[in-house]
Formats: C-alpha cells, sequence, structure tokens
C-alpha cells in the first residue's frame, strides 16, 4: 500500500469537492456557493453548467475575487449576491451588473451600513443608495441593528422601479403606515408576525396589503409565533405572501391545509437576499 503524502491527500479532497459542484451543476438546481469555498476556475464552470441546464447559480460574494474575477462568473451566469461590506464602490456596482446583464444573471446588494439622520450627510447616502438602483441593481435594506427612515425607503423603492429593480426592506418592530407607501413605491416588505402583537396592528397591515394589491401586493409575512387560522385566511386572501418557519406537526391540523394553500404562491427569487427561513 503507497501512503499518500499530505499535499497529494489535500489536492485529491480539493479535486474531489470540485467534482461534487459539477456534479450538482448538472443536475440544474439552485445552487448557493461562496466565493471562498472552490477555486475561480471551478466556480465558473459550474455557474455556466448550471444556468445551460435551466438552475441558478447564487454566489456569495465575500471579498475573496477580484473585480474582473466577478465580472468573468456573471458573464458566465452567476447571480451576485453581494454587500457594502465587500464592493463598497459604486463604481464596481455597474460594472457588475453590465456583466450580469450579459449572462442573464443580477446583482443582488445588501446594505448594512448605517444612513444618517442629518440632513446633509442623509441626503448624500440616500443619493448614493438611489444610484444603485437606478443602475439596475437588486438593494437590500433591513432595520435590524441600524434604524431606517420610510422616506428614504420610499425614495429608494421608486428609483429601483425606475430601473426595472426593488428595494426588498426586511422590517423588525412595530409596523406603520410607512410600511404601505414603500410597497406602493415599488418596494418588498418583509416583517415577523412577531410585528403584529395587537389585532389593531393586523388589521393595519391587512388593509395595507389590500390597498396596494392593485400592482401585485408585496408584503412578505413570516410566520414564528403564530397568528390565528381566521387572521392568516384574511392576510392571505388580501394578497400577501405568507411563509411558516415551523410547519404544523399535527397532519390533521387546520394549518395544515392553509400551509398548502401559501406553498402554491410561489416568491419570486429576487424578493429576497438568498433565503427565506429568515428575516434579516
Amino acid at each position: 500500500m503507497v501512503e499518500k503524502k499530505n499535499g497529494d491527500s489535500e489536492l485529491a479532497g480539493v479535486r474531489e469537492k470540485s467534482f461534487g459542484l459539477l456534479a450538482q451543476a448538472k443536475k440544474g438546481f439552485e445552487l448557493t456557493v461562496r466565493d471562498d469555498q472552490h477555486k475561480f476556475s471551478t466556480l465558473a464552470d459550474a455557474a455556466r453548467i448550471c444556468r445551460s441546464k435551466g438552475g441558478r447559480f447564487r454566489l456569495i460574494d465575500m471579498g475573496k475575487f477580484s473585480l474582473s474575477e466577478l465580472e468573468w462568473l456573471g458573464e458566465a451566469g452567476a447571480d451576485i449576491y453581494t454587500s457594502d461590506e465587500a464592493r463598497p464602490k459604486i463604481e464596481q456596482l455597474d460594472l457588475l451588473r453590465r456583466a450580469c446583464y450579459r449572462g442573464r444573471a443580477m446583482v443582488a446588494y445588501f446594505h448594512h451600513g448605517h444612513i444618517p439622520e442629518e440632513r446633509s450627510d442623509r441626503a448624500n447616502s440616500v443619493a448614493f443608495l438611489s444610484e444603485v438602483g437606478r443602475q439596475g441593481v437588486y438593494l437590500h435594506l433591513s432595520n435590524r441593528e441600524k434604524k431606517r427612515d420610510w422616506d428614504a425607503l420610499v425614495e429608494l423603492a421608486s428609483s429601483c422601479r425606475s430601473a426595472g429593480t426593488w428595494l426588498v426592506y426586511y422590517h423588525h418592530g412595530p409596523l406603520d403606515e410607512g410600511a404601505g407607501r414603500v410597497v406602493r413605491s415599488g418596494g418588498w416588505i418583509h416583517l415577523s408576525d412577531r410585528s403584529l402583537p395587537t389585532p389593531g396592528d393586523v388589521s393595519s397591515l391587512s388593509e395595507m396589503i389590500r390597498e396596494s394589491s392593485s400592482g401585485g401586493a408585496k408584503f412578505v409575512l413570516h410566520i414564528e409565533e403564530g397568528l390565528a387560522i381566521d387572521v392568516l385566511k384574511d392576510i392571505l386572501k388580501a394578497g400577501a405572501f405568507v411563509l411558516f418557519k415551523t410547519p404544523a406537526s399535527d397532519f390533521r391540523s387546520r394549518f395544515r391545509e392553509l400551509e398548502k394553500r401559501a406553498s402554491k404562491k410561489k416568491l419570486d427569487f429576487r424578493a429576497y437576499y438568498l433565503f427565506t427561513t429568515f428575516v434579516p
């Protein structure tokens, strides 16, 4: 028996990992991969194969690759999921969007940073993000860690809509009429049922959904704690997307049929950042 050297073992492991990714790509499913998990050449081949088979290849940009390498991946058909932490310069986003357009792919950009409340600083920050939207990039924001202003979100939603893309906003905390304004301006709102502690909050959400339904309701409600079945029926009827974090365990549960009905309403992959299992 010939003993392999450490270098040979590592090389064999890399090859096996690469073959595994390419085998998955050939199935034509949806694949999500970080840029630090494989070599550039392997990712480019996988993206090209996956798209040729009718699947989507989603690359999470952690900043490992150069801009030119990311452009190559975009042209190969990879959807690029990036952020202000990996790509802070607007010129880079514009070049990525052009490359992805050639590859029939798209760029999703998550802005984690602060938007200043001071008028002059806020104007500069909103202007930057508005330009990102006008370039044709799908823009994502959350108020989990940073406060967000409804007026700014309305402006950003309008900027994205003018380019045929969307602002996708993840809301935490009490809900008010600002959410309806964002949706009517073309944006998407994700929120948890934790933002609806009272019957009045539920009624307000249902009314906002109905008011925006003429253009296609763009509210996504994540059920984490649970709502009354009649309330859920009303929200579904109003036109919202309802995603259940934990499916009903009782097969005979009255919620089982409701979950099945909700699952038939498919959410566009561009209306969320990578996964629907949590609210960022």
